[in-house]
């Protein structure tokens, strides 16, 4: 995928902005983005006013409407910002506290839901399941869920309600899960009589003069200016339009311009509207149980770029992608929207703050000097990188090979990317020299990888693939079902292998270990033996829902 690279104007006000020529700015973003196809809308905000902004690509295709500054993008997860400080609002007025429980809102909930209260759900510390994944394990692929399966609120409060378990006890572990701000949404409404949108019209939107920004709830919901978002298998392949799903309100609803967000990011900055309290909530970052504290706060993320303090969100949907980011002690703040998801705008938003903030212990590099040079490795080197990892935190698994000279990050339900070395046990991406692999070789058969990209760090672990014989794998060959989603799966062999019936698909499952199996990098399943060792069922783990218990039924 080509990227944008992005240089900001120089802006003489301020000592830290680097001086760049405008036409190479304006050069650099219109030659990457098709005139004729979706594209994005850039704003950059300095000392309260909107000190730059391009726009390129088309709003609607069909109509030939070109982006601009007024052009409403769905903000997808950025939004949960707006939903947090609707819950802030409230606590402020004392409406509701943060350590309620849910159970005092929804008493059709589990004993776990009911015990989670509305500051684990600020900060993704729940463990409640993402509704999306749940959805998809019932047989919604993510497209068809987005454009046709869920249709209202209940759908989702169904499968939610439906729930008994947790991915993991409450406030042990932080795991982003889109239903925690939904639910939130749910609790605005409970408390004010009102709709999400409305009560944020009324306490956000209109005091601030966001006159054009709103949340879609409803089905035919009219939003002026609006761009279509499109999705397509590659950059270059035919684009479909997304319809928007307007059940997924308080998670990822709103639609706003740079023109609206430029007055929310001097809000932010300058606390006019709404009190210090109110901004020091929103920005008290969450707390696990054993006293750690976490980067996310309440729909916001608080980290550093190049030694700057950075709080951000971004957001993707089918469609849409959307990034928001302060540098709170230069009142600067970028803005980047996109009516498709195969921009990767986190990297230009990166590339913008680099050419404010260079990193300290790199020369300044002009346009031309902006990709990294990699540096050479023998292939012993080389070889300490490969491997099977499996993510911690979002139980995704991933391969590391080697092709002659060259390192390949091999995603099982996704694209390969060339990896360059940047040291002896540093790994960055071709593609996105923003994010750095950082290894941990003290234990070769126990390899360690730091992801850092921004403010976002996750961790892998290496492993070593279990080889079974046929035998052993048609021990594993039941039916086995799950209560909760009103869902039964049957393991079946073919071809010598075990197969997952999942998406209309049978992925294989491969093993990692003793009783555990992977399919397609995505899913994971633990199995549990009887005292006589006869398999009984097995523990799932999805993207963002885990623990989810099957029982053998034959």
């Amino acid at each position: 995928m080509r990227h944008l690279i992005i240089i900001l104007i120089a802006f003489p006000l301020f000592t830290f902005a680097q001086s760049f020529d405008s036409s190479r700015l304006v050069d650099s973003i219109i030659s990457e983005i098709d005139p004729k196809g979706p594209g994005v809308a850039i704003g950059i905000v300095q000392e309260n006013k909107l000190s730059f902004s391009v726009a390129k690509g088309m709003a609607n295709l069909d109509y030939n409407l070109p982006i601009s500054n007024s052009t409403n993008f769905r903000l997808s997860s950025s939004s949960k910002q707006f939903t947090a400080a609707c819950i802030i609002l409230l606590a402020e007025q004392k409406r509701l506290k943060l350590e309620d429980e849910l159970s005092k809102f929804f008493p059709e909930f589990s004993e776990n839901i009911g015990n989670v209260t509305v500051r684990q759900l600020l900060n993704h510390t729940s463990g409640i399941r993402d509704y999306m994944s749940l959805l998809m394990l019932k047989g919604s692929r993510q497209m068809d869920f987005f454009n046709s399966f869920i249709g209202e609120d209940r759908d989702i409060m169904d499968v939610v309600s439906n729930q008994k378990g947790l991915s993991f006890d409450s406030g042990v572990e932080h795991s982003y899960s889109n239903t925690n701000y939904w639910i939130l949404g749910e609790i605005v409404e409970k408390i004010t009589g009102k709709s999400l949108g409305d009560y944020a019209k009324a306490n956000i939107f209109m005091p601030l003069k966001m006159t054009n920004t709103s949340y879609v709830e409803k089905t035919g919901q009219l939003v002026p200016n609006r761009a279509a978002g499109y999705v397509s298998e590659c950059l270059d392949c035919p684009r479909e339009e997304y319809r928007f799903q307007p059940a997924t309100v308080g998670d990822g609803g709103v639609v706003s311009s740079i023109d609206d967000l430029v007055l929310w990011e001097n809000e932010f900055h300058n606390q006019n509207l709404f009190s210090k309290k109110f901004w020091s909530m929103m920005l008290t970052n969450g707390m696990l149980e054993n006293g750690k504290e976490i980067s996310y706060a309440s729909g916001l993320i608080k980290g550093e770029q190049n030694g700057q303090k950075m709080i951000s969100h971004s957001g993707q949907n089918p469609g849409f992608s959307s990034d928001l980011i302060r540098f709170p002690d230069h009142n600067l703040s970028i803005i980047i929207l996109a009516n498709q998801n195969w921009y990767d705008i986190r990297l230009y938003a990166m590339q913008i703050a680099n050419s404010f903030f260079p990193p300290k212990d790199k020369p300044k590099k002009s346009a031309e000097n902006q990709k990294l040079k990699p540096i050479k490795l023998t292939s012993v080197a080389l070889d300490k990188f490969v491997g099977d990892y499996r993510f911690i935190e979002t139980n995704e698994h991933r391969t590391i090979k080697r092709n002659q000279n060259q390192l390949f990050y091999v995603r099982n339900n996704g694209p390969t990317s060339k990896l360059v070395p940047l040291g002896e046990n540093k790994l960055t991406f071709e593609d996105r020299p923003n994010v750095i692999l950082t290894f941990d070789f003290k234990n070769i058969q126990k390899k360690n990888i730091v992801w850092n990209d921004g403010p976002i760090t996750l961790h892998a672990e290496s492993y070593t693939k279990t080889l079974l014989d046929v035998s052993e794998l048609n021990l594993f060959s039941q039916k086995y079902r799950n209560d909760e989603l009103d869902l039964e799966f049957r393991l079946k062999m073919e071809d010598n292998q075990l197969v997952f019936p999942i998406f209309n698909q049978k992925l294989p499952l491969e093993a990692v270990k003793k009783d555990e199996f992977n399919a397609m990098g995505m899913f994971t399943l633990r199995f549990e033996r009887s005292k006589t060792g006869k398999i009984i069922g097995f523990n799932l783990d999805a993207p963002r829902a885990a623990n989810i218990a099957f029982t053998k039924i034959e």
